[in-house]
This record gives C-alpha cells, structure tokens and sequence, in this order.
C-alpha cells in the first residue's frame, strides 16, 4: 500500500468537508436568523427539521443514481445544489425563503456519500 493521498482521493475529501461545511454552516444560522427575526420555536424546529427530511428521502435515490453515474455527477449535483441552498438561505426573506433554502441546503449531503460507499467494498 502506498503511503501518500491519490490527488483523486484529496480532492473527493475537500469535496466532502466543504459539502458538509455548507450543510452544517447553514443548519446553525437559518434558525438563529429566523429566531432574530421574531418567528416562534415551531416554525425554527420545521425549519431543523427539513435538513433531515431531505436527506431521509434522497438516500435511496442517491445511491441509485450514484450507482448508474459514478461518483462525479453526484459530487457536482450535491456542490451546486447546496452553493444554490445557502444562497438561498443567505439571502433570507423570512421563514419561508428559509425553508427552502434548508430543503435545498440539506438534500445535497447524502448523495456523495452513497457514492463513496460503493467503491469502498472493493478498496477495503
């Protein structure tokens, strides 16, 4: 076994780091944003709560796609969608504006690590 990093490798790792980056950067200021603003402790625990349904419901498709495409399509959906959900979020426009934004910001996370999973069989 070698004892360095593939540039391959690397760079599906700082893909990752930053994916979550984004994901985890985002969970932490919609809802103080959303609190800041005034709005209630349900409408902020719906808010949290969209990060995890999104990416309960894109697990099974994710892998499915990650299966048939490889692991550069899902990498490169996964960074532009969640670029696309903090801007979304950033921009704010309230609760809703932030919904979408956690929808949008939270789905992105899964896929790349479905796609890992499956050449990590083999590589083990």
């Amino acid at each position: 076994m070698s004892g360095g990093l593939s540039a391959a490798l690397a760079r599906v790792i700082a893909g990752q780091v930053c994916l979550h980056a984004c994901m985890a950067g985002t969970r932490l200021a919609a809802p103080l944003l959303a609190l800041r603003q005034g709005y209630g402790e349900a409408a902020v625990g719906v808010l949290l709560a969209l990060f995890a349904l999104t990416q309960v419901f894109l697990a099974l498709p994710a892998g499915r796609y990650a299966d048939r495409h490889g692991l550069r399509r899902p990498m490169a959906w996964s960074a532009a969608a969640a670029a696309a959900g903090a801007a979304r979020a950033a921009r704010g426009l309230g609760v809703p504006g932030g919904w979408r934004g956690a929808g949008v910001s939270g789905g992105p996370a899964p896929p790349p690590a479905r796609a890992l999973h499956r050449p990590q069989g083999p590589a083990a």
